[in-house]
């Protein structure tokens, strides 16, 4: 029945009629195109209904997508004209004059879409965004508040090492009866306990650093002694506190109090722990380089009161606690700069000057060691100078280190100082050759000025055997038994180059992971030539000369050491020096000493 402002029946007929032949229409001319089938006709139907069933999905969801993207009525392109070919739906049999309702005309027509609201999105991003950024706000305050907390509290850090040694000597005194000691033949233990304590409040920090067996003070003179030995009670004095002192740190360094003080590259001119006042200012970047000043005041210390405990077991072993708690009355000032004009290059020029307020009756300094207060008495005229440059770098797989020193100023008030002092060394890193890891190869030279025979003999003018200002016994070192054992032991106005010419030839490699060896071997001379038996500066065999031939042969050392890890913390270590002594070390009865063997084998604990 024909219903005003409807389509009719017959439309719609139509209009589903020509979408089914548009289905069906190629469908059925691909079939025909190929012939007769073969197969039934309920097969050739099957086929049919299955292309059909193809179709209608991929028109469903190619309807669905052209949905999911639709626009606006007004947005939407205009549709394409209809094609003469094409079928014209049929027209309506009538039409109504009055217009259409709404919801009439809503049924056929597409509907325009209204974006949807995103307010509630909205609302919940903004209170989820709320939620973080009051607890961020309540994590910075908690922070802030940790943080100021722990500014308020001192801060404890404690650590520490304990080593020991089995330590195997063996002729360690070349048969000279001036300089036997008990354990330059013997077979020992020893041991050294270090702990620290570090305390830090803001700017401020405070260290103490207890150190038993660092210093002993009932040794071989001339000699680096031992630690603090096995099977004995109270019959070494070790220096207990190495280090106590106060440090700021902010727009400048300032250290007060004991500590360890290094100038230069160390163990040449000042190395140790002292009694001093440092300030260090950094200067910044400069036409030089990146800069930092310092200054510091030393106390020194060093002087015997007396020599009566002394001389009751010595020398060449003595009770030096006559050391302990002696006013020196000896000062001294130093001046430095750190530059680093590029990468991997550090220059540190120094001036230090010592100074002395003391006079005869004053702790003695023991200048010329002989432990004898009446020759080469305190003068207060033992005020040397030494102005020095060190440098230290690294060149790819080249590293380097270099001191070079003048000595001036006054010896006594008769005599005055004039000596030098250079130490080169350079490694080159190979890395793996063959079975071996971490090879590398070095090269050191050191040279000490010195006098000569005649001069050491009258002890008259400048005296140019090349001394340190204070050395503790990790001075710098060319080997395990001359720069330890024979040239190592007075800690005031001493030194392992004085008239000392070396080169020593490095090796160092890891035969297994985790496991280091270093081999070297050095040839030793004396700067100026020295009588036969003398020594390298008169000290060895006290002045008494047994020949008027002159010589520079110290002679030769080879070393081995090894450092291995046994688990965490815990490190083993192996040494070994061999010297064969020169004509320096002639025996007074005539002829050359039979060599010296020291070997220690140990392990070192860290906490």
């Amino acid at each position: 029945m024909f219903e005003p402002g409807r389509p009719s029946v017959a439309s719609a007929g139509a209009g589903l009629l020509l979408i089914g032949c548009l289905l069906v229409a190629p469908g059925h001319a691909a079939d025909t195109g190929k012939g007769a089938p073969t197969a039934s006709k309920s097969e050739e139907t099957q086929v049919h209904i299955q292309r059909l069933e193809r179709r209608i999905a991929d028109l469903e969801a190619l309807v669905g997508r052209l949905l999911g993207e639709r626009r606006p009525a007004a947005l939407a392109p205009a549709p394409p004209p209809v094609k003469a070919t094409e079928a014209k739906p049929p027209a309506p049999r009538a039409t109504s004059l009055a217009p259409a309702s709404p919801s009439a005309t809503d049924e056929w027509e597409e509907p325009v879409p209204r974006p949807e609201t995103t307010r509630g999105r909205d609302e919940e991003a903004r209170r989820r965004l709320t939620e973080l950024e009051t607890w961020k706000r309540r994590q910075d305050a908690k922070w802030a508040k940790e943080a100021e907390e722990a500014a308020e509290k001192v801060r404890f850090d404690f650590s520490g090492r304990y080593k020991v040694r089995l330590n195997a000597r063996d002729n360690l005194d070349l048969g000279n009866a001036a300089q036997s000691w008990q354990f330059d033949d013997s077979v020992y233990f020893d041991q050294r306990f270090q702990l620290r304590i570090d305390a830090e409040y803001a700017p401020f920090t405070a260290v103490l650093v207890f150190d038993k067996g660092n210093f002993v003070f009932d040794w071989k003179e001339d000699s680096e002694g031992t630690l603090d030995r096995w099977s004995t009670f109270l019959t070494v004095n070790p220096a207990l506190v190495r280090e106590l002192y106060v440090q700021y740190t902010g727009d400048f360094v300032l250290k007060a109090g004991r500590h360890n003080m290094v100038v230069g590259n160390g163990g040449i001119v000042l190395e140790g722990p002292v009694d001093a006042l440092k300030l260090t200012y950094p200067v910044g970047e400069t036409p030089l380089g990146r800069m930092a000043a310092g200054a510091a005041y030393v106390a020194v210390a060093g002087g015997f009161k007396d020599y009566v405990e002394f001389r009751k077991t010595g020398p060449p072993a003595g009770d030096r606690s006559a050391v302990l708690g002696a006013q020196n009355h000896l000062h001294a000032g130093l001046l430095n700069l750190d530059v680093r004009p590029g990468r991997g290059l550090t220059l540190q020029p120094y001036l230090l000057k010592a100074f002395d307020t003391g006079q005869y009756g004053d702790p003695d300094l023991n200048l010329d060691k002989d432990f004898d207060v009446t020759t080469t008495p305190r003068d207060g005229d033992f005020e040397p100078m030494w102005l020095g440059v060190a440098l230290s770098g690294k060149a790819g797989d080249l590293s380097y280190s270099g001191d070079l020193i003048y000595l001036g100023g006054t010896f006594t008030r008769s005599r005055d100082l004039s000596a030098y002092a250079l130490m080169l060394r350079g490694d080159q890193r190979l890395g793996a050759v063959g079975p071996l890891a971490s090879l590398s190869v070095g090269l050191e030279f050191g040279r000490g000025s010195g006098n000569t025979a005649e001069e050491k003999l009258s002890r008259t003018g400048d005296v140019n055997d090349f001394i340190g200002l204070f050395l503790c016994r990790e001075r710098r070192k060319f080997g395990n038994i001359f720069s330890e054992d024979l040239r190592a032991g007075f800690f005031l106005a001493d030194s392992s180059l004085a008239n000392v010419t070396f080169l020593r030839a490095i090796l160092d490699f890891e035969p297994v992971a985790h496991v280091k060896v270093n081999a070297s071997v050095a040839r030793l001379w004396t700067t100026e030539a020295v009588f036969r038996g003398w020594g390298p500066v008169g000290d060895w065999s006290r002045g008494a000369s047994v020949t008027t031939s002159k010589t520079r042969d110290i002679g030769w050392e080879v070393d081995l050491n090894l450092d291995f890890p046994i688990r965490k913390r815990l490190r083993g270590f192996a040494e070994l020096g061999y010297f064969i002594p020169g004509a320096v070390y002639r025996l007074a009865r005539g002829g050359q000493p039979r060599p010296a063997l020291e070997i220690v084998v140990g392990s070192e604990f860290e906490f």
